[in-house]
């Protein structure tokens, strides 16, 4: 079992009082709330925002985001089957997904700068924060269980990561958009709480006593309604889960990072992803460009989220 090592924590110096800066019962409510995710977040490395999706919308959200799916479903999967062949690791059987989602539909859109998930980034990185990757993954019934990893830039097997033992400090917030229930039966997503304080993870299978692919005394899995927001430090060690019902788990992954965080590495075609991925025949997490058009249909709030990730 794994020996945590307890640090410092950083100071979360960037708590923005520009949203709820009245004196009313409900705006004071809203920042107890906020104070008390962010405080989950710093001590276990997650929490959940429920109703960032309306529940009058998730329906439609849902619907939209499967469909866009399944039209690239075939692709999708060629693209995965390629990485194996060329001897990585990547991917769960029986899990569906589709990189850069939000070009294909906007049904979301409007809920990627919901006042809450702002007040929790602001309150991390400060101002000038950017979407670094917008997803989607379907966990049909009866999918495989994944290994234990962090996210990008941590996931030690991609070709672009901070090399363990990295900084105790976040550099990057992920967020898994629950557009159906989450639970044990139907594969809320494996964590492991207060992972996110360690240098290391297990991804590349390079810490001693730990098996990635085996299940942790400490996991647990994320809950929530559907239109429920599972937030986390993307140093936090997760796992896909299987699904045990009969209808699919369908979220959306989005990532946001400080103005600071180098993407290049992500975007196929930059120099520096050719240098570090393509020239050393590297797996990596790319996140294609938001095209043009759908840019301009983005609403004005959002669009400043994605104008550093725009085809030009």
């Amino acid at each position: 079992m794994l020996n945590w090592c307890f640090r410092t924590f950083p100071v979360y110096r960037y708590w923005n009082h520009r949203i709820f800066n009245n004196n009313s019962r409900t705006n004071q409510e809203e920042n107890m709330s906020i104070e008390e995710k962010l405080h989950q977040l710093k001590m276990n490395g997650y929490c959940v925002l429920e109703e960032i999706i309306p529940a009058d919308q998730i329906d439609e959200v849902r619907e939209s985001v499967v469909a866009a799916q399944a039209v690239h479903h075939a692709k999708a999967e060629a693209e995965l089957a390629k990485t194996r062949a060329r001897g990585h690791r990547v991917g769960v059987q029986g899990v569906a997904n589709l990189r850069g989602v939000i070009n294909e539909t906007q049904t979301f859109a409007p809920y990627l700068a919901d006042e809450r998930i702002m007040a929790v980034t602001d309150a991390l990185f400060g101002p000038y924060v950017r979407i670094s990757c917008t997803d989607c993954v379907i966990n049909y019934p009866g999918n495989e269980r994944g290994y234990w990893h962090s996210d990008w830039p941590y996931n030690q097997t991609n070709a672009t990561h901070i090399p363990a033992p990295y900084p105790d400090t976040i550099m990057h917030l992920s967020t898994i958009w629950m557009l159906t229930p989450f639970g044990p039966e139907t594969g809320g997503t494996y964590i492991i709480p207060g992972s996110h304080r360690t240098d290391d993870n297990p991804s590349a299978a390079g810490i001693t006593g730990i098996d990635r692919d085996a299940p942790y005394p400490t996991e647990t899995q994320a809950s929530g309604p559907a239109g429920s927001v599972l937030l986390y430090d993307s140093r936090l060690w997760h796992a896909v889960p299987p699904n045990r019902s009969d209808k699919p788990r369908v979220a959306i992954i989005v990532r946001y990072a400080p103005w600071w965080l180098n993407l290049n590495p992500t975007q196929a075609g930059n120099p520096e992803h050719t240098r570090m991925v393509i020239e050393t025949d590297g797996k990596n997490y790319d996140s294609p460009l938001i095209r043009s058009d759908v840019y301009e249909l983005l609403p004005e709030n959002v669009k400043p989220l994605y104008r550093h990730w725009v085809e030009t």
